[in-house]
């Protein structure tokens, strides 16, 4: 029943999604033509600065959609009128919650993907094929030298941190939604009032922690053991993960408790 929800969340997601995805790829193809073929006065006229403007305009407003999707999905899906079928399905809240969250996550892989072919669609289109084949040539070079290495393990283990942020940053947002639905009016302003809430609840705890750490002399044992390239050290990255994962996992308790204890759909 998971994968049918998520199915679901992936084609209203879609609808609205892959037309931008296909305007902006056109755009990057539009606009690596007109590098090409148009000399350097004529593109940097009014009809370049055009073609420039519709295409940063065209990412931006793919990025600002997925996000409201991520948002007006959960809130109108589960909290608005649409919570009296999907509560009465033979599926747990927690499916709910994560159908959520993975659809999101998966657009916002597939956004990135998307970016990276409106990159490669504008190179080819502005520079000649020879050229083109010789700079891919070049990057499986760099990667082929980096795999040797510890630096493409790092990356990985950082593109996971990177995946948990977005998952905890969603799940703030849910919890905030979830809190401030449970007010009788301005639920909206509740939820908004939440999400602050939240954060400088958050922020407290790690203020703190961060202070006991300190004084306890924990943080100075700590730091002799990094080795010298903070970034790449497995402790700085365990540590991460495991108060992220603890921040996901309080987010995913409070706003399962309102959806599904506390539930109001009036």
């Amino acid at each position: 029943m998971l994968t049918k929800l998520i199915g679901y969340e992936m084609k209203a997601f879609g609808r609205i999604i892959l037309p931008l995805y296909a305007a902006t790829i056109a755009m990057a193809i539009i606009m690596g033509v007109g590098i090409r073929v148009l000399d350097e006065e004529l593109f940097s006229t009014l009809l370049g600065a055009v073609i420039i403007m519709i295409f940063v305009s065209l990412i931006i407003a793919t990025m600002v959609m997925t996000g409201l999707l991520c948002v007006q999905r959960f809130y109108r899906n589960l909290l608005g009128n649409e919570g009296y079928l999907m509560f009465s399905l033979p599926v747990g809240t927690h499916q709910l919650i994560l159908a959520k969250v993975l659809s999101s996550l998966i657009w916002a892989l597939l956004g990135g993907v998307a970016g990276v072919c409106t990159v490669v669609a504008m190179g080819l289109a502005a520079a000649p094929l020879q050229e083109t084949v010789r700079f891919f040539k070049e990057i499986h070079i760099h990667l082929r030298m980096l795999s040797l290495g510890k630096e493409l393990g790092a990356a990985a283990v950082w593109f996971v941190i990177l995946i948990l942020f977005f998952v905890a940053a969603l799940m703030q947002i849910y919890t905030a939604i979830a809190v401030g639905h449970q007010w009788t009016a301005h639920r909206v302003l509740g939820s908004v009032l939440a999400f602050f809430g939240i954060g400088m609840i958050r922020n407290i705890i790690t203020s703190l922690l961060g202070q006991i750490s300190h004084y306890a002399g924990w943080t100075d044992i700590i730091l002799n053991r990094f080795d010298e390239n903070l970034l790449l050290t497995w402790q700085i990255q365990a540590a991460v993960i495991v108060s992220t994962l603890l921040l996901i996992a309080v987010y995913s308790a409070v706003t399962w408790y309102c959806l599904d204890r506390r539930l109001n759909l009036e």
